[in-house]
């Protein structure tokens, strides 16, 4: 009877260690493959590159954390639901390869720290989108995930919404709707939106098109950097429209925004540079301009209305509306700067007259008491200089070659080393280090003289 009970006490304790010396050993993460191109390609397949899947979806339903789904060039009439999450450092990986290649109607991402990578993505369907990762204040949204290098187009919803957390990098969005809804604690770094297209709805017996923006953001510790936006029809950018930017809306379910940065960006045709609102609870906070350049806004620039502790720093403003930096209320002065800022206004008298674009009227607008060193250390060319801070100036600020876009500043440029440092501010639009002579320059770009 003892010799028995030795025996199943052994069984036991080798059971345990087997079973503790699995747990040790971690999984391996599998790579899946998914080609409709291939004849033998079917879901009941091994999953390899010799017997790959027919369908993205079934290689959604399998995959786990860590893995990479491989998905080959073809058409794959699927929009993509994916529930499976994965783990920070072990992201589900969806990637086209070659980049772009692979085209499917969309990704509704219903887990956690999911990666899609190189997709073409385009979906004719009504108020279709892109990626959809969710909405932070509706408490859909997912955490961790990422959307890299993919072609959204033609689609009659929003091209990516982000989810928290997430990273948004190098995506073409083209002939969308609205480009991102972007949520908390999201790098949204080197896209592109070009051209959107504004749903058309009935109002007062009229046709006309639907408010839109570039971006939307909504929650706290966002950045928007390196980023490419073009393209919005001039037949948009009328009365009652608006293309924003960088929107976002404190009111009814949306939350109040603090610590947004928006730099080195490239920014053309819109109704407003950036128009946040928070007029509904007057909490949001912290937000930063700095080495962007605008161009061609109907209205107005930066108008982040009842935000605290704005920053505007080195941006460059080119027709902009008649008000390109406007503070309205109090809240927007306390704690703010207005710096090293280059505002022009360069052959906007057809606009103007074409479509009732706002004629300039100032620079920097503010419509309550100026708080002492709100604002300075700005040029200003074809506008009003209200002298707000002793060191503003009006002056031409010869650009390299506005005909086509290029605001760089030649030799010679007033706008060179008339600048101060501003905390934050080491560096240009391109990169180039700041300073290069003996002082900071005016605007988004740095004279460079081994470059321009």
């Amino acid at each position: 009877m003892e010799t028995i009970r030795t025996l199943r006490s052994f069984r036991v304790v080798t059971l345990s260690a087997v079973l503790l010396l699995a747990a040790a050993v971690p999984v391996r993460a599998a790579t899946y493959y998914v080609d409709a191109g291939n004849a033998a390609a079917a879901d009941n397949a091994a999953g390899t590159e010799k017997a790959p899947w027919r369908t993205v979806q079934h290689a959604a339903d399998a995959a786990r954390g860590g893995d990479v789904v491989i998905v080959r060039p073809g058409r794959y009439d699927e929009v993509v639901a994916v529930k499976q999450s994965g783990a920070e450092g072990k992201l589900v990986t969806f990637r086209a390869d070659p980049s772009r290649k692979a085209r499917v109607k969309g990704f509704v991402l219903q887990a956690d720290f999911v990666s899609i990578e190189g997709f073409e993505i385009t979906n004719g369907a009504g108020q279709a989108n892109g990626i959809f990762a969710g909405e932070m204040h509706r408490e859909n949204a997912r955490t961790g995930c990422r959307m890299i290098d993919n072609f959204i187009h033609d689609i009659k919803g929003t091209a990516i919404y982000s989810g928290e957390k997430a990273l948004v990098r190098g995506n073409l969005m083209r002939n969308v709707y609205r480009g991102a809804f972007v949520n908390s604690g999201t790098l949204f770094e080197n896209n592109e939106i070009d051209t959107l297209v504004a749903q058309m709805v009935e109002k007062n017996g009229k046709t006309q098109p639907k408010k839109t923006q570039y971006t939307f953001f909504s929650g706290d510790d966002i950045t928007f950097r390196g980023n490419y936006f073009h393209g919005a029809p001039e037949k948009y950018l009328i009365k009652g429209m608006g293309v924003c930017f960088f929107a976002s809306w404190d009111a009814w379910i949306f939350p109040s925004s603090h610590r947004i940065l928006i730099e080195n960006n490239r920014c053309f045709n819109a109704t407003h540079a950036s128009e946040p609102t928070a007029d509904a609870r007057k909490e949001s906070s912290h937000i930063t301009y700095r080495n962007n350049l605008f161009v061609n806004t109907v209205y107005v620039g930066v108008l982040p209305r009842q935000f605290s502790n704005v920053t505007v720093v080195n941006n460059t403003f080119i027709n902009c509306g008649a008000y390109p930096i406007w503070f309205q209320h109090a809240r927007q002065t306390e704690g703010s700067i207005v710096r090293n800022n280059l505002i022009a206004y360069y052959k906007r008298e057809r606009v103007v007259k074409e479509f009732g674009w706002k004629e300039s009227e100032s620079g920097v607008r503010v419509n309550v008491d100026v708080p002492e060193g709100l604002c300075d250390y700005n040029m200003f060319f074809g506008c009003l200089n209200r002298k707000y801070g002793e060191h503003d100036f009006v002056a031409e600020p010869q650009f390299i070659d506005p005909d086509n876009g290029d605001f760089r500043l030649k030799a010679g440029s007033p706008g060179i080393d008339a600048g101060v440092p501003v905390e934050g501010v080491t560096s240009d639009l391109r990169g180039v280090a700041r300073p290069q002579g003996k002082g900071i320059d005016i605007g988004a770009y740095e004279f460079d003289p081994a470059k321009d």
